[in-house]
């Protein structure tokens, strides 16, 4: 399982750095939601549950932002408080041996739905370059961190090209390149 979950994890990485060199929202959003659905199941395979709760949200969210029907306020809220229920779901719900590894990724895991909010209301605010500026300096570092930790193949590599990637889009698109 675990080879299957580390191919998925870099087949998902390939879309996350792929979404960040659209222009238009929509389409960042349509790749970084089949991108969460396979990090998440790759998360799951691995045993990761923090890992695949905080995709699951992630996967929500952007097939959310898709759609403009379902794109209202108290959803976004929702989605917040989701993120902030995963570290003690995790902690609480799923059996896990008490390692020192699991320790600090328990900690990392806190930290991540806190990034995670902030990038959802850059999402909901539709700015592309408030969309990678808070992945460049939030979201990115506390995944890269989760995935060393969990020694994550596919997710230490997807984070270190996505701040490539995210840099490569701001200097393509310049200021004003993108989608607002």
């Amino acid at each position: 399982m675990e080879i299957v979950a580390q191919i998925l994890s870099i087949l998902s990485c390939a879309g996350i750095i792929f979404s960040f060199q659209m222009k238009n929202n929509r389409h960042l959003f349509l790749t970084q939601t089949i991108a969460a659905a396979g990090f998440g199941i790759s998360y799951l395979l691995l045993g990761a549950f923090a890992g695949f709760l905080n995709n699951a949200i992630a996967f929500t969210n952007t097939f959310v932002l898709l759609s403009s029907r379902l794109r209202k306020k108290y959803i976004m809220y929702l989605i917040c408080a989701a993120y902030v229920a995963v570290p003690f779901i995790s902690l609480y719900l799923f059996n896990e041996t008490w390692t020192i590894i699991n320790i600090i990724a328990t900690v990392i895991s806190f930290i991540i739905p806190i990034m995670q909010i902030a990038y959802t209301v850059a999402t909901w605010k539709n700015d592309g370059k408030t969309i990678r500026t808070v992945r460049l300096f939030a979201v990115t570092p506390a995944w890269l961190s989760y995935n060393i930790v969990m020694f994550y193949i596919g997710g230490i590599i997807c984070e270190s090209f996505n701040i490539l990637s995210i840099i490569v889009s701001f200097i393509r698109h310049r200021k004003d390149g993108f989608e607002k």
